[in-house]
């Protein structure tokens, strides 16, 4: 078997997060999160940049195009893969549901068992919490806990919390139009029109071609963990997306990626500004190939929180932070190591494409 080396593997996971200029472009914000998959969006500023910097820097996409399909109900934002936040392409949000939901219900009914939730209390939660929605209701976190209050639903300290996610992962609610920065709840069948099942067997080979696609080259245990799938559901997906993957070692692993891979169409840019969480370093078990484990800690906090990226050459050299004062955006870097020589000029066209994103003028950039 073909041995990848490390540049080798870096190059083809750039173009598949779109993160090199490629043949085929993204020309709409919805086709740029179904290529990925989903996008983790519990911290949404970041999840709006991890969708915009997947567009080419002459594509001029702002903020507002990804709020624009949200709206429009070409996006939603819901609890999809691993119990987790994520945007996903309104096209694909129910046949990720009934996939994922199977695994990730049983490995969290312990936990929901120790705040006094199972099937029976959610026989009476889940119609509670439909009535308090239904007729196009949105209502904000404490709203909707106020209205289960008068059902005599208890949601104090995490079981509110759970009673939620329990209600996304099965498909019930959703997020719907925020108030202001609060996030509000709604149906999810009042917010999306039915669409057509896809058959479990389409679905695993369908999420599978999907993330080695835009992910690879990655390992198995890569998509099990990134799916959240039983690690039987995994190993057959896999097997069924094989006939148009790639594979070869590295360091040791098999790693796949799509045979239908586009080569860059030009050379990578020598500098990046990553989103935080973004699926260029979220999306693995293993992230040795991009960032030093010196610096891991850095990049990777212990309670699970993935700070901003800075790149260069398809690797972490830092982090940085965007600061807002006075309408007036700042960004401040915290390098790894001293950046090589060269680098200020690229820095600053990162930061004015992050500036034009959001809609502000840039100030300083240090």
């Amino acid at each position: 078997m073909a041995e990848l080396s490390r540049q080798e593997l870096i190059a083809l996971r750039l173009a598949g997060h779109r993160l090199v200029p490629v043949p085929a472009a993204f020309k709409r914000v919805a086709q740029a999160v179904q290529w990925m998959g989903v996008v983790q969006a519990q911290e949404y500023t970041h999840a709006r940049w991890a969708v915009g910097s997947r567009f080419m820097a002459d594509a001029a996409i702002a903020g507002a195009a990804i709020e624009q399909a949200l709206a429009n109900r070409k996006l939603v934002r819901s609890w999809v893969l691993r119990g987790t936040l994520h945007l996903v392409a309104a096209a694909d949000l129910r046949w990720m549901l009934a996939l994922a939901a199977p695994a990730l219900l049983t490995r969290t009914a312990a936990a929901y068992r120790e705040v006094g939730l199972d099937e029976a209390a959610f026989r009476k939660i889940l119609p509670a919490l439909c009535q308090c929605l239904e007729g196009g209701r949105q209502l904000t976190r404490v709203e909707l806990f106020a209205a289960l209050a008068q059902h005599r639903i208890n949601t104090e300290g995490e079981r509110g919390g759970r009673i939620l996610y329990r209600a996304a992962q099965t498909g019930l609610i959703c997020l719907g139009d925020p108030h202001g920065k609060q996030a509000r709840y709604t149906l999810l069948d009042e917010w999306l029109p039915p669409g057509p099942e896809l058959p479990r067997e389409d679905a695993l080979r369908q999420l599978a071609r999907r993330y080695f696609t835009s992910h690879g080259p990655a390992t198995p245990a890569d998509f099990a963990w990134w799916s959240g799938l039983a690690a039987g559901e995994a190993r057959a997906a896999l097997e069924m997306a094989a006939p148009g993957l790639a594979h070869a070692l590295f360091e040791g692993d098999t790693v796949w990626w799509s045979k239908r891979m586009p080569a860059p169409a030009s050379a990578q840019p020598p500098l990046q500004l990553l989103a935080g969480f973004d699926e260029y370093v979220l999306g693995y078990t293993d992230r040795k190939a991009v960032v030093d484990s010196a610096h891991a800690g850095k990049l990777m906090t212990p309670n699970g929180l993935f700070r901003p990226a800075l790149l260069i050459g398809g690797r972490v050299a830092g982090t940085w932070q965007a600061e807002v004062k006075k309408g007036v955006l700042n960004i401040n870097t915290a390098p790894f190591a001293p950046l090589p020589r060269g680098s200020a000029g690229a820095l600053q066209l990162a930061a004015q494409r992050y500036a034009a994103f959001i809609g502000l003028p840039l100030a300083e950039v240090r």
